[in-house]
């Protein structure tokens, strides 16, 4: 796992150029040779999220890694061939939602609450 922060500005979370322009977190994360990307996106109104995890940190699924203060916003991206099991609108909770489910090279699916991250 790798974290990297990067500075910048403070646009409302909402707008498109927020996730390249506003100040940000990043945990880029293996699991099992798929990269699983979860952007943290400071807002206008809270300005700052809080990072809970470091570089080469043990992180499973359902780990909570962070607070997402009022008006920020996640970003997260997954590989390709995930199945994606939540729509734009649906209410997720961090630690108990599966969002994706991730598919191995062999083709058996994995969620990713249930099998954990490395």
């Amino acid at each position: 796992m790798r974290v990297s922060y990067l500075p910048g500005r403070f646009l409302p979370a909402y707008r498109h150029d927020a996730a390249s322009a506003n100040e940000r977190s990043e945990i880029w994360i293996d699991h099992h040779g798929q990269a699983i990307v979860a952007r943290q996106i400071v807002g206008i109104l809270a300005r700052r999220v809080v990072c809970r995890v470091q570089t080469g940190a043990d992180v499973r699924a359902g780990d909570r890694f962070g607070i997402m203060k009022f008006g920020s916003r996640m970003d997260v991206f997954l590989p390709p061939t995930a199945t994606i099991r939540v729509k734009v609108g649906d209410v997720v909770r961090g630690g108990e939602t599966v969002i994706a489910v991730l598919h191995s090279t062999w083709g058996r699916g994995q969620s990713v609450r249930d099998q954990g991250t490395e």
